[in-house]
């Protein structure tokens, strides 16, 4: 009989391996970042504050608090990849899961994130963002309103839609593994398709910064065009994978 305390021990002993582990990744992903954050803040600053407004800072405390969340934000997105790779090693362990993933499949669906995150954050950054802002300070301009911005909440702000729209962009990861690992089948995504397109547009007017149809469009445009690459995604690797499966029942008879 397996001793439970000996099992728990273990169990507690790898769990704060792997936080460990983590937390190194986050707080070096800190320290090597925060050096540099001055001229990204100018960057961003220069790239999209509209011609015409300005930055200050409210409280003494503010650029260093603005500094620190981006250093932290920053750890955060470098240990992503650890984390999720940790909760797939747990799942398959613990709930043994039919599927499993080879080192050349981990690495293919690593790099596939971060072009695809890479891609939804350049998205944002240089296409919508700069419309966005620009838009939102024509408009209270319009209204006789000078606008002059706090600088945590400019670039938080900025932060967030970035964020925003490179998860989005792994939405096709996200509809494959799904549909690889049998949770959802491609006939139920497409018998779906409109009540997802509709709650795309929900999820898109919920984070769009303002309430024009155009944004709205820049924002629930690439949630779509993304499922749709996901449903197509998973529909080739269905196919290329049904003749493997097709052969080896031929083989048994």
């Amino acid at each position: 009989m397996v001793d439970i305390n000996e099992e728990l021990g273990y169990i507690v002993v790898a769990l704060k391996r792997k936080i460990l582990l983590v937390a190194t990744v986050i707080i070096a992903g800190f320290c090597i970042s925060f050096p540099f954050l001055d001229r990204i803040i100018l960057k961003v600053k220069d790239d999209l504050l509209p011609e015409g407004a300005k930055l200050i800072a409210i409280s003494p405390l503010e650029v260093v608090m603005v500094k620190l969340k981006l250093s932290m934000v920053i750890g955060l997105m470098l240990a992503t990849p650890l984390v999720c790779y940790y909760v797939y090693k747990t799942l398959k362990v613990r709930f043994a899961l039919s599927f499993s993933l080879k080192t050349s499949h981990i690495l293919i669906l690593l790099f596939s994130a971060i072009f695809l995150f890479i891609l939804g954050i350049s998205y944002s950054y240089f296409l919508m963002l700069p419309l966005a802002l620009k838009f939102l300070y024509a408009d209270a301009l319009s209204t006789g309103v000078v606008s002059i911005y706090s600088i945590h909440d400019f670039i938080l702000f900025i932060i967030i839609m970035t964020l925003i729209l490179g998860v989005t962009f792994e939405v096709p990861l996200v509809i494959i593994a799904a549909v690889h690992s049998g949770i959802v089948d491609i006939k139920t995504l497409k018998e779906y398709r409109r009540y997802i397109y509709v709650a795309m547009f929900a999820i898109a007017a919920i984070v769009t910064p303002t309430t024009d149809a155009f944004s709205l469009l820049m924002v629930a445009v690439p949630l779509i065009i993304c499922y749709e690459i996901g449903v197509l995604g998973a529909k080739l690797i269905s196919l290329k994978r049904s003749p493997k499966k097709a052969q080896v029942r031929s083989t048994e008879f």
